[in-house]
């Protein structure tokens, strides 16, 4: 067990993905502090301050900049000029595989917290001492109501999770060619769905009435419905992630026997 996972192996190759990123993470905090500040003082100049200002921030990063660092996971794996000293690292495939998945759900979740915690206090503070009014600080315990912090952290592992596969899938401009597929797939999906309804309900002459004998199909399966859609939920938030986990896995076990071809 310890050829394939070692805890020493994990931890030193975490050490070195923190010494080899640390430079760029450090800019693009600061980048974004930036523009909060920005946006927060001239919210502020409006006599405009809000109790949710960090929240909106919170989901944007969330669901931007996570799947960011997600598509960068394996920019080595397929960098014909960095794949060979990555490739030849002491560590097996599931250890390298591990490492990046820690960094870009546990790591980056922990840090955006502590990030946005402690950069809004410095915000907020800079905005009292000019203005003498603030936004509320950052607290990941006080979200809006309409923000279910377990929907947000699972959707944010599904979303980190399809462009972990994409960085390890695709060669290059792995965010871009993942967002495509993302569009493309749904859309091929709606499509499909339309085609369905429409020879299901085929003798509906109007969208009323389709809407109609759609919703008198649900009353009379409501109890299969819910099943379905309940098994529906547990592919999307469970069994999606595990499987495009596995899927780059086995993408960089490939890659690592092909020596990188």
């Amino acid at each position: 067990m310890k050829e394939v996972l070692n805890p020493r192996r994990l931890w030193l190759l975490i050490r070195n993905d923190v010494v080899a990123d640390y430079r760029i993470l450090l800019l693009a905090s600061g980048a974004l502090a930036v523009l909060m500040l920005l946006f927060s003082a001239t919210r502020i100049a409006r006599f405009d301050p809000s109790d949710f200002y960090y929240a909106r921030w919170y989901l944007a990063m969330l669901f931007v900049w996570g799947p960011i660092v997600a598509s960068s996971s394996f920019k080595e794996l397929h960098d014909k000029t960095k794949n060979e000293a990555y490739l030849l690292l002491p560590a097996s495939a599931l250890e390298k595989t591990i490492t990046r998945l820690f960094r870009t759900t546990i790591a980056f979740f922990v840090y955006l917290l502590v990030y946005l915690t402690v950069v809004s206090a410095l915000i907020e503070a800079i905005n009292q001492l000019w203005f003498g009014r603030h936004n509320a600080v950052f607290n990941p315990l006080n979200l809006p109501a309409n923000i279910s912090a377990w929907v947000v952290v699972g959707n944010f592992i599904v979303a980190t999770s399809l462009y972990f596969l994409g960085a390890a899938w695709f060669r290059k401009t792995h965010f871009v060619k993942t967002a495509v597929a993302l569009t493309v797939i749904p859309f091929a999906l709606i499509l499909f769905a339309v085609f369905l309804a429409s020879i299901l309900f085929r003798g509906s002459y109007s969208f009323a009435l389709q809407q109609d004998a759609a919703y008198a199909y649900y009353l009379a399966h409501k109890t299969l419905a819910q099943g379905l859609l309940d098994a529906l939920k547990a592919i999307y938030f469970f069994v999606l992630p595990v499987f495009c986990w596995a899927v780059a896995w086995l993408r960089v076990v490939e890659t690592q026997v092909s020596d990188g071809v």
